[in-house]
C-alpha cells in the first residue's frame, strides 16, 4: 500500500494549493520542496486581484503594495498613465507569498519535506515512487508542480511541445522606484515582449520578457530599461527563467501523474502571468484526484478540466497578444497612440485582472473587430 494518497513535487502556488485542497478533504499528502523555505523565486511578484479572491485566506501579511495605476511607454517614449480607480493587483515577494501558501497547506494536514531534490520518478499501474536525496516515497498519485524546468515532466515525458519564452528579473533596493500604487510597463521590443517595474516595500522588481530566440538580449535590454526609467539602487538578486505556454493539446496528464502551473505551461501569452493559473490548476488537480481516489475518473479527468476551464482563457489571451504585439510590430507609434485613445481597452484589462471579466469574454466583445485586426496584422 502506498504511503501517501498524493505526492506533490514543488511548493509554489500550484503545488501548495493542490496540497492544501487535497489535505483539507482528508487525503494523505506529501509536499516536496527542493529548497528550504522561505526561498526566492524569479518572478515579478504581481498577483492579480482575481488570484487573491480564489484563496480562502487573506494576503495582507505578505502584500508589499496595492497597484491601481499603470504607466505605459514605448521604449521609454510617450509615457501615459491609466488609473483603474481601485487596486487591480497586489505586489508580493515570492519567498513570503509562497511560504504563506505552504503554511496553509500544512494547517490543512499536508506533510512538508524541504531540501528534497527529486532524482527519479517511477510510475506503475498501481502508483508512483519518488526518490530524492536521502529518501524514497510512494504514492497513489503524483502532482508535478516543479516549474518550467520540471523534473517530473522530464521523467514522465509530459509537457512535450510546450511553447516558451525567456525572462530576466532583478530585485533592486532603492528609494527611487515607481510610485507605490503604480506599475511601469515598457513595450516595443522585437518581435514582442515588454519590460516592467513593480513597486515593493523599499525595493522594486524589474524585469523583461522576450521571445525565446531573443534570450541573449535579456540582460542588455533590462539595463537599458533601468536607465530609461531612472531606477538606481542595489541589485539584491538577479535571475533568469523560462516561461512555458500550453497552446493546444500538449499532454499534461497520464497514468498516475498530472502537471500543474508552470510545469504544465499554464501562463497567458499577453502578460506572461502564471500565478492565477497556477492556483486554478492546483484546485483542478485536487478536484480530479479526489474523485480518482474515490474510484471516479483518472489523471485525464484533470486534463479535461483544464481544457474546459482554463484553455479557452489562455487561447483568448494568446489571440489578444497577437493583436496587441502584432500592432506594435507593424506600426509601433501609430498603434501605441491608438491604444492610448481607447479607454475601453484599459477598463477591460483592469476588469480581467480583478476577476470581474475574462479574456474570453473581452475577446468576444471585440467580435468582428478582433477578426479584422488579426487578418490585418498577419
Amino acid at each position: 500500500m502506498a504511503e501517501w494518497d498524493v505526492i506533490v513535487v514543488g511548493a509554489g502556488p500550484a503545488g501548495a494549493t493542490a496540497a492544501r485542497e487535497l489535505a483539507a478533504a482528508g487525503a494523505r499528502v506529501l509536499l516536496l520542496e527542493r529548497e528550504q523555505l522561505p526561498r526566492y523565486k524569479a518572478c515579478g511578484g504581481g498577483v492579480p486581484l482575481r488570484t487573491a479572491r480564489m484563496l480562502p485566506f487573506p494576503l495582507d501579511s505578505v502584500t508589499e503594495a496595492e497597484v491601481q495605476e499603470l504607466q505605459l511607454s514605448l521604449l521609454g517614449r510617450h509615457p501615459f498613465v491609466r488609473n483603474a480607480g481601485r487596486p487591480f493587483a497586489l505586489m508580493v515577494m515570492r519567498d513570503r507569498f509562497d511560504a504563506l501558501l505552504v503554511e496553509h497547506a500544512q494547517r490543512a494536514g499536508a506533510a512538508l519535506r524541504e531540501g528534497a531534490f527529486v532524482r527519479s520518478v517511477e510510475v506503475s499501474a498501481d502508483g508512483v515512487t519518488v526518490r530524492a536525496d536521502g529518501f524514497r516515497a510512494t504514492g497513489a498519485w503524483l502532482v508535478g508542480a516543479d516549474g518550467a524546468r520540471s523534473a517530473v515532466a522530464r521523467a514522465t515525458g509530459l509537457g512535450a511541445g510546450l511553447g516558451e519564452c525567456a525572462a530576466w528579473e532583478l530585485e533592486i533596493r532603492t528609494p527611487r522606484g515607481p510610485e507605490s500604487r503604480r506599475a511601469l510597463i515598457d513595450v516595443g521590443y522585437e518581435p514582442w515582449g515588454y519590460a516592467w517595474a513593480f513597486p515593493k516595500d523599499g525595493r522594486v522588481s524589474v524585469g523583461i520578457v522576450l521571445s525565446g530566440e531573443k534570450a541573449r538580449r535579456l540582460k542588455r535590454s533590462a539595463q537599458q530599461f533601468l536607465e530609461r526609467a531612472g531606477i538606481i539602487g542595489e541589485v539584491e538578486l538577479a535571475r533568469g527563467h523560462k516561461i512555458r505556454f500550453r497552446r493546444g493539446g500538449e499532454p499534461i496528464a497520464d497514468g498516475r501523474v498530472v502537471l500543474v502551473g508552470d510545469a504544465a505551461g499554464l501562463a497567458d501569452e499577453f502578460t506572461q502571468e502564471g500565478i492565477a493559473y497556477a492556483v486554478q490548476s492546483g484546485r483542478l488537480a485536487a478536484k480530479a484526484l479526489l474523485a480518482a481516489l474515490g474510484g471516479q475518473g483518472d489523471a485525464h479527468t484533470y486534463e479535461q478540466l483544464v481544457d474546459e476551464e482554463l484553455m479557452p482563457e489562455l487561447r483568448a489571451a494568446r489571440r489578444i497578444a497577437a493583436i496587441f504585439y502584432g500592432g506594435l510590430r507593424r506600426a509601433p507609434d501609430t498603434w501605441f497612440f491608438a491604444t492610448r485613445l481607447l479607454p475601453f481597452l484599459w477598463s477591460s484589462f483592469f476588469a480581467v485582472q480583478r476577476g470581474e471579466s475574462t479574456y474570453a469574454r473581452e475577446a468576444r466583445r471585440l467580435g468582428p473587430l478582433a477578426t479584422a485586426l488579426e487578418r490585418l496584422l498577419r
